[in-house]
C-alpha cells in the first residue's frame, strides 16, 4: 500500500525538478519586494504603480480593441522636456518595469507588448516623448514573430538590438 501511495504521489519524479526552480523564485518576490521597499521607497512605489498599469493593460486588451486599450494606458499629457539626463532616466525606468515584468507571475510576464505601452506612459510623464511600435518578420517559411518596442526622435530606445520587423502599428498614430 505504501508502494502505491508512493507511486500516485511522486509518479511523475520529472515534473518536480523543472518545478523546484519557479517555486524558488516565488519564494523570493516577497523578500525581493521587501529590500526595495526600505532600500528605495520611491523606487518601490513607482514599481506598485507600474504593476498596476500591467493589470490595466492586461485586462483592457481582453476587453477591447488594442488602440483603445493602448489610449487609456497612455497619460493624458505629458510633461515638457526635462532637463535630466534622459538616457539615465530611460535606463532607470527600464530596469524597474523589466523587474516587475520578471516576476513572471499570473500577468507579470516579461513580453514587450505590456513592456513597451507601460514604459511609454512613464517616459511621456518624465518628458521624454516616445511612440510604441508593433511589427511582425518572417522566421522560417510558416512561421510570424511579432514584436513590440519604442522609438524617439526615430530611433529604437532600449533595445538591445535593432528591431529588424515590418511596422503593422504605431501609437500614438502619426
Amino acid at each position: 500500500m505504501l508502494a502505491e501511495v508512493r507511486d500516485f504521489f511522486f509518479a511523475d519524479r520529472q515534473e518536480m525538478p523543472a518545478l523546484a526552480p519557479r517555486l524558488k523564485a516565488y519564494a523570493a518576490l516577497p523578500s525581493r519586494a521587501a529590500r526595495l521597499v526600505l532600500c528605495e521607497p520611491g523606487s518601490a512605489l513607482l514599481a506598485a504603480r507600474m504593476g498596476a498599469w500591467v493589470v490595466a493593460l492586461s485586462l483592457l486588451v481582453k476587453l477591447m480593441p488594442l488602440p483603445r486599450a493602448m489610449a487609456l494606458v497612455a497619460p493624458r499629457r505629458s510633461r515638457r522636456r526635462t532637463t535630466s539626463d534622459a538616457a539615465r532616466v530611460q535606463a532607470r525606468l527600464a530596469r524597474l518595469l523589466d523587474s516587475v515584468l520578471a516576476a513572471d507571475f499570473w500577468v507579470f510576464t516579461p513580453t514587450c507588448w505590456k513592456r513597451a505601452p507601460v514604459l511609454h506612459r512613464y517616459l511621456a510623464l518624465s518628458g521624454i516623448d516616445t511612440r510604441v511600435l508593433f511589427g511582425v518578420r518572417r522566421e522560417g517559411a510558416d512561421t510570424l514573430s511579432g514584436h513590440a518596442w519604442l522609438e524617439a526622435d526615430g530611433r529604437p530606445i532600449l533595445e538591445k538590438t535593432p528591431p529588424d520587423y515590418k511596422v503593422t502599428y504605431t501609437f500614438p498614430q502619426q
